[in-house]
């Protein structure tokens, strides 16, 4: 055993030995803060962190990190900074910047919420623009309130992906030019017509779009690049809410809309060909106009859920068209009280459909079963690929057995399987990644 020891501690400094590359590709996992303390660990790595190509500067890990255990500014640190950690931020960054060398960076990213109470908006653009003259390919910035990011940011010709968060104007940006830019991620932004035009023109290889947080003053989105789009937690405002929206984007594959269906005040026209995959999640109840699922027929995998999801199915279902291509639907929040009827009807647009699954689909009470079933017999599925339904409930749903009697009756001709399983032996989670998401996660 102490054998073994002197052998371990004789042992050579294998990380130390391979190539910047790698050891770059290894610090990438690190914020910058991390990164510059690694200048501690042998001489080989005193200035490696200098030729990084990420920078990751993290106000909230910053300020809960503290400050690096070392350095070669820790002499010079200013006496404010010494009391305020914003102050203790600012410089860290301020001279992580000055110290590194002229090479290009991969990645930029910036994070430094409630950063607004010191003043630093000049500074925060000077950190952004030493970023964007290094040809970034990732930007990510996530500072608020910032009144206007640098303009070069919608000119940056070597961006590929970017993430823009809290900044309040677009009016200011008069052109848009990014050629590169595959995937974007607007958040906490107020986004104008004028904008938007701009945005799809000169982004002509744009594929991901994800507009989050974000109020539109505009009444459409016309793009033939674009292939995934996922809206969250959106709203129109001001002349818009009483006019038409419509999404013409002939090439798209995902779509995703998770929001409130009842503050789009406007009828939808989703104009969508390509779709293969959707996911509908609404907040709050339904107003009625939207006209959404007409736009999804083409799709193959569907998923529904949301509160306002009876409301949706009892407004569209007069006018909802067949879904003939889909195979795989998901439905979440469905309230069977007195609406068998009204799911089995819906039930009977989806003649392919070969695996239908459900969690969170009960009654009110038992009574409302019991109603329900005297009052009319539920007209069964008639599609005949049904091969599985996958059942998700709470041990606690006292209506549950009724409601698996009821898919039992309405599947019959199916002759589908039918599996159960408790939610409670289940991470929430499972059910709640959206199909677009795996997606936009991995890509």
């Amino acid at each position: 055993m102490e054998q073994a020891g002197k052998s371990m501690r004789g042992d050579k400094d294998r990380i130390s030995g391979l190539p910047d590359s790698l050891i770059h590709r290894i610090m990438s996992f690190l914020t910058a803060q991390e990164a510059v303390q690694t200048c501690v660990l042998a001489k080989r790595w005193k200035n490696l962190w200098t030729t990084l190509p990420f920078l990751d500067f993290d106000l909230h890990k910053f300020m809960c990190d503290g400050e690096p255990d070392d350095g070669e500014w820790d002499d010079s640190e200013s006496e404010d900074a010494r009391r305020n950690p914003f102050h203790k931020f600012r410089d860290f960054v301020t001279m992580a910047i000055l110290l590194r060398d002229s090479s290009d960076l991969h990645k930029f990213r910036i994070s430094c919420k409630r950063f607004e109470q010191h003043n630093y908006h000049s500074l925060i653009r000077s950190w952004i623009l030493y970023a964007l003259k290094h040809n970034p390919k990732v930007l990510d910035i996530n500072a608020e309130p910032v009144d206007s990011l640098p303009l070069a940011v919608f000119t940056c010709a070597s961006l590929v992906d970017a993430s823009l968060s809290s900044f309040t104007s677009v009016r200011t940006i008069k052109v848009v030019n990014l050629p590169c830019l595959r995937r974007l991620h607007l958040n906490w932004i107020i986004l104008d017509q004028a904008f938007i035009e701009k945005l799809f023109f000169g982004c002509p290889m744009l594929e991901f779009l994800h507009l989050e947080n974000c109020c539109w003053e505009f009444s459409s989105i016309n793009s033939r690049s674009l292939k995934y789009v996922k809206i969250q937690c959106c709203c129109l405002r001001g002349e818009i809410e009483r006019q038409t929206f419509s999404i013409n984007t002939p090439n798209l594959l995902s779509f995703c809309y998770r929001s409130c269906l009842n503050v789009i005040g406007c009828r939808m026209f989703l104009k969508m060909p390509s779709l293969t995959s959707a996911s509908i999640y609404s907040y709050w109840p339904y107003n009625g106009r939207n006209n959404i699922l007409t736009g999804l027929s083409k799709v193959q995998n569907l998923k529904l859920s949301g509160r306002s999801l009876n409301e949706l199915l009892e407004n569209e279902l007069s006018s909802c068209p067949d879904f003939s291509y889909v195979k795989n639907l998901s439905v979440n929040y469905l309230n069977l009280s007195c609406h068998f009827n009204l799911f089995a009807s819906f039930l009977n647009h989806f003649p392919n459909l070969e695996k239908l699954s459900l969690q969170h689909v009960g009654c009110s009470s038992e009574d409302d079963v019991d109603r329900n079933q005297e009052s009319s017999k539920v007209a069964p599925f008639m599609g005949k690929r049904l091969e599985r339904v996958d059942v998700k409930f709470h041990r606690s749903d006292r209506c549950f057995p009724r409601v698996v009697k009821y898919l039992q009756d309405i599947t019959e001709k199916s002759q589908a399987q039918i599996n159960i399983t408790s939610l409670d032996d289940w991470s929430s989670q499972d059910w709640d990644l959206d199909i677009s998401e795996h997606v936009w996660q991995h890509w």
